[in-house]
């Protein structure tokens, strides 16, 4: 019992931290060069500046990634033309796993494949999945560590609705 609130205390001090040191901060453009979505499309942070984002870092064999896919959906759907999202694949090796991630979940959002690592670096991304909401000016004005779920998206909403443009 000692133990499990020992790591219970660690667990929530470092999500505590990490939420400090998160919140109010300016993303960094993470993406020094235009990346390309596996659609083919060049991409680049600045392109999002002005509008909130929702940066989403997971990994096609990650199971609560896969599981908050449909929530990630949903926000999508819910959103479409007021915010942007955007997805980065992370830790995955193989781009015809990543494709029918895409496929199996109905992404139509960008999604990026951080075959290199760069993302991680720059995000300093522990685990996936992880979620950032950044409002019009660059700042992280909501950040999920793990799963999203549904609380989460109507807290995401609300985190949009205020976040000044």
């Amino acid at each position: 019992m000692r133990r499990m609130l020992s790591v219970a205390l660690i667990t929530a001090g470092s999500a505590l931290v990490l939420a400090v040191v998160l919140f109010g901060r300016s993303h960094p453009d993470a993406i020094k060069r235009p990346a390309i979505t596996l659609g083919g499309d060049a991409l680049s942070l600045a392109m999002y500046r002005g509008r909130p984002l929702v940066i989403n870092f997971f990994a096609p064999w990650c199971v609560p990634c896969r599981e908050e896919a449909p929530q990630l959906v949903t926000l999508d759907r819910r959103f479409r033309g007021r915010i942007a999202l955007l997805s980065v694949a992370v830790r995955t090796d193989h781009r015809s796993k990543l494709a029918a991630f895409v496929r199996s979940f109905h992404v139509t959002w960008p999604v990026v494949w951080d075959r290199s690592g760069t993302m991680i670096d720059s995000y300093q991304i522990p685990v996936q999945p992880i979620t950032y909401v950044i409002d019009g000016q660059g700042r992280v004005v909501y950040e999920i560590l793990g799963q999203i779920t549904e609380p989460e998206v109507v807290e995401t909403r609300d985190c949009l609705s205020r976040a000044p443009a």
